[in-house]
């Protein structure tokens, strides 16, 4: 199951939440630095061992003071020309944080932000549709994606639902 919400992903009820990485894995601006500071100090001396990682690849580390149980760390590519090799990446990193299903198999529940579109500048209709298309193939019970406002909600909606119309 997929849905769509607006919300807080730190309220989520999700075992596992992934978020846009710096490749360094260490805490940044935006969503990165809200999850690094509310999950504390522990995360970043995690994360930072694992780096650097390239576009398109991910890591799981424990979530230390979240609900959740893990967080995924996806490093997504910077938008700038809208390339195909960069609307690959970010695919990619989507594909790498759900292929990380088989680390922790009990997980059920997992839960994105909208990937590359906040610093990383990525045109909302399009991070919709690459988002979209990888997430419906996600093998955990219920797949979350939290988004921040109506608008951002019904971009991604159209995306599923243009998806669902097309596999019709």
């Amino acid at each position: 199951m997929l849905e769509i919400i607006v919300g807080d992903i730190l309220k989520s009820k999700a075992d596992v939440i992934v978020f846009s990485a710096h490749p360094s894995l260490l805490a940044g601006s935006g969503v990165s630095g809200v999850i690094h500071r509310a999950a504390g100090p522990e995360l970043e001396k995690a994360a930072k061992i694992l780096g650097p990682l390239r576009s398109g690849e991910a890591v799981i580390t424990p979530a230390f003071n979240l609900s959740a149980s893990y967080i995924i760390h996806a490093v997504c590519p910077r938008y700038i020309y809208g390339t195909l090799e960069e609307q690959r990446g970010l695919a990619q990193a989507y594909k790498s944080a759900l292929d990380i299903k088989r680390e922790v198999p009990d997980a059920t529940r997992i839960a994105f932000v909208s990937m590359g579109t906040g610093v990383y500048k990525w045109p909302l209709e399009l991070a919709a549709d690459i988002a979209i298309n990888a997430l419906v193939q996600s093998g955990f019970e219920t797949t979350s994606l939290y988004v921040v406002d109506e608008v951002t909600r019904g971009v991604y909606q159209q995306a599923f639902d243009k998806f669902t119309s097309i596999k019709a």
